[in-house]
């Protein structure tokens, strides 16, 4: 803590938060994701529900490369302050959240399933809407917090 010109406490904010960092992370690995499964898929036959084609264990097609692309993309962005990388830990906690939850109601079926998702890629979408909320919820703020004599 430190006092401003005007002789107000001030806390230390740091330049980047634990949050912005984590968007960092998790748009480079969805953006590395997306461009891969472009390459195992192509650029044809967006909805193909093809069980074959995976990047390592996670089926993929173009729709799915596609989502990874722009939602990587747009973490990209959330870098660049708190309280975007705020927003984009909200907005990739519902969109993965919303495809994990469509991929366990959709399992075993593969010609409902747009979107080419298996159990592996259902477990991952899980893993990164969790990431969202952590990153939703990451402390923007240094320092600690003021004791009961500080308050008076």
């Amino acid at each position: 803590m430190s006092l401003d010109a005007s002789g107000r406490t001030t806390t230390a904010r740091p330049r980047t938060t634990a949050g912005q960092h984590l968007s960092l992370v998790a748009a480079v690995v969805l953006l590395l994701v997306g461009v891969a499964g472009f390459a195992v898929s192509g650029f044809t036959d967006w909805t193909r529900g093809d069980l074959e084609t995976s990047l390592l264990e996670f089926t993929i097609n173009p729709l799915t490369s596609a989502v990874f692309v722009v939602v990587g993309a747009l973490g990209l962005l959330g870098r660049r302050t708190a309280r975007l990388a705020r927003w984009y830990g909200v907005l990739l906690a519902l969109v993965m959240g919303a495809l994990a939850v469509f991929g366990y109601s959709i399992l075993g079926d593969p010609e409902g399933n747009p979107f080419n998702i298996n159990y592996a890629m259902t477990a991952l979408l899980s893993v990164v809407a969790a990431l969202g909320i952590l990153i939703a919820l990451v402390p923007t703020r240094l320092g600690k917090r003021p004791s009961t004599v500080e308050l008076d």
